[in-house]
């Protein structure tokens, strides 16, 4: 199961989580100016959010601008007690971004990113159905990006703030 909501975070560590929101390189002392804190406060703040992993900075980039044009889902279905073991094999493989275990239709879901056709043909065919523990490979291509971009910070105001707006 997921890691629960059980951190405490003040008004000063969601002002700074919103503030990174968008832009996770925001230099310290804009963020300080914007909260009227010191650069200091900010730097403290910041570094025991990402001791607690609560905060990761990450570079994005657009895959289609370095040549990888072929994102797709994979979506597989397990032998009984391999669920485990074929997710991570899964991670493990470069071109996956991302992999969850689920209840429903399918055990396991992986987007993946490649270069092009042949190289999603040689996944799936030469390594993905090659682990143990898998009986059904089903695909889905991705044929246009709406929206990548992580829960934003605003979820975590009480119920009643988010009603009124």
């Amino acid at each position: 199961m997921p890691e629960t909501g059980d951190v405490q975070l003040d008004n000063l560590d969601l002002a700074i989580l919103s503030e990174l929101e968008d832009e996770g390189r925001k230099s310290f002392s804009t963020i300080a100016s914007k909260l009227d804190v010191t650069v200091s406060t900010i730097s403290t703040r910041v570094k025991r959010l990402t001791d607690r992993k609560i905060l990761t900075i990450l570079g994005f980039l657009n895959p289609y601008k370095i040549g990888i044009n072929v994102p797709a889902t994979i979506f597989l279905n397990t032998i009984p007690g391999y669920i485990e073991k074929v997710a991570e094999d899964i991670s493990n493989l470069p071109e996956v971004s991302w992999v969850g275990i689920f209840t429903g239709d399918f055990d396991v879901l992986a987007d993946v990113h490649c270069r092009d056709v042949g190289h999603l043909t040689e996944l799936i065919t030469k390594r993905i159905n090659h682990i143990e523990g898998i009986d059904v490979i089903r695909l889905a291509l991705h044929l246009r990006r709406i929206k990548l971009k992580q829960p934003s910070v605003s979820l975590l105001k009480a119920n009643d703030e988010l009603d009124s707006t």
